[in-house]
């Protein structure tokens, strides 16, 4: 009877040890620091989410980039240089801002599919949003780290 508990104890132990099979829910508002290659070019941009569906990129990277900004939400795209703001009445396929804020929305709304466990913690996303397919890193706290686009040759890295 000692080696039929002592057998259950390991498993139930083990099985503790492996955490959830989900993410924590993302989180409705924060911040971050966004690292993006997109084919040749490198940008660096402040990123900011006040609620799910609404999504702040900043550019602070290449200068001539610096201070602008394209807000997203729901499907409305608003982009702002200093005084001057314009609605865009479409972004393409490969906008990066887009397909980031697809991929939150998924997370919020905690209907990803696709969804695998990391060995050591954490999570990977296959979905598709704004028209790419995307792969997606999540730590083990539930906080998005990566967004990537091989057909559209874009990698986004959030710090």
């Amino acid at each position: 009877m000692r080696r039929v508990f002592a057998l259950v104890f390991v498993v139930l132990l083990t099985l503790a040890a492996c955490g959830p099979s989900t993410p924590p829910p993302a989180p409705a508002e924060f911040t971050a620091e966004a690292h993006i290659i997109f084919g040749e070019s490198k940008f660096t941009a402040l990123v900011t989410q006040a609620r799910p569906g609404t999504l702040s990129v900043e550019f602070t990277a290449p200068e001539e980039l610096a201070g602008l900004r394209l807000a997203l939400q729901g499907s409305t795209a608003t982009l702002f240089y200093g005084e001057l703001q314009t609605e865009l009445t479409a972004l393409p396929a490969s906008n990066f801002v887009a397909l980031l804020g697809g991929v939150l929305l998924a997370l919020a709304q905690q209907t990803p599919a696709g969804l695998s466990r990391l060995r050591g913690g954490g999570w990977t996303l296959a979905g598709t949003a704004n028209g790419l397919h995307y792969q997606a890193t999540i730590s083990p706290d539930g906080t998005l780290t990566e967004v990537s686009a091989p057909s559209a040759n874009l990698k986004i890295t959030l710090s």
